[in-house]
């Protein structure tokens, strides 16, 4: 993950907080060794990933004891972060899935730009995007504020997949909704793409090949498929996933 990050900004100056949160010892047994082993850690990983800063990269480091949604939400609040990036699941979680909790509780509870990375993600510019939707969720251009400003955004081949909702068939707030995604991306290339039912993991069939599937949280009914599906999926999962927040 921060191997991709590290690229994934190209030449704009980007800040970089390496951020850790340890949830508070129950009891005072350890006498602060658990938070010293989790320092030092902290540690090498920062003087590591400073030495492979670009140029236009800066690097700071936080420590916080309390729990990992708490701390995240009062520090992107504070320090006003553009985007959130995680891996999909830590060395504790469980191998069958393709994410752990801390990922999945940081997605849905949190209201930032999220992108994760999988272990296996190749490392390269996202060239091509698959964006499903259903249109039950209005679509607004404040999803995309900080992915516009990309580097890469402008040059990027943007497929739009509808996504058939049966319990949600609108035709007027559909159009209303393709005329703000016009709007939106009028300065890239875009097209639409409308999928047709194929079975419990379509979606994401649909998805893969991209180099990166880009959904709104808030369209509960296609993130909540993405994730269900991927997270049972048995091939292990590649395409890195950004969670538009508004």
């Amino acid at each position: 993950m921060q191997e991709y990050a590290l690229n994934f900004f190209g030449d704009r100056e980007v800040h970089f907080t390496l951020f850790h949160a340890m949830k508070p010892c129950k009891t005072a047994s350890c006498e602060g060794s658990c938070a010293m082993s989790r320092q030092i850690n902290l540690d090498l990983n920062f003087d590591i990933l400073q030495k492979q800063l670009k140029p236009n990269q800066t690097l700071s480091k936080v420590f916080v004891k309390n729990y990992l949604v708490d701390s995240v939400r009062n520090y992107i609040q504070k320090s006003h972060v553009d985007m959130i990036l995680m891996g999909g699941k830590g060395r504790t979680s469980d191998e069958k899935r393709q994410f752990g909790k801390n990922t999945f509780d940081i997605v849905t509870k949190i209201r930032c730009p999220i992108l994760v990375v999988h272990e296996d993600t190749v490392i390269k510019i996202p060239g091509s995007i698959v964006f499903p939707l259903d249109y039950s969720t209005s679509v607004r251009s404040e999803y995309f504020s900080t992915v516009n400003k990309l580097d890469f955004w402008k040059n990027i081949d943007l497929s739009i997949l509808e996504v058939p909702n049966k319990m949600f068939n609108n035709a007027l707030f559909q159009k209303n909704n393709k005329q703000k995604i016009s709007k939106a991306f009028d300065d890239i290339k875009y097209h639409f793409k409308t999928m047709k039912p194929l079975g419990d993991n379509s979606i994401c069939e649909n998805c893969l090949e991209a180099d990166m599937i880009m959904f709104m949280a808030k369209n509960l009914t296609i993130s909540n498929q993405i994730f269900h599906q991927l997270d049972t999926s048995p091939q292990s999962q590649k395409t890195p996933l950004l969670v538009l927040h508004a």
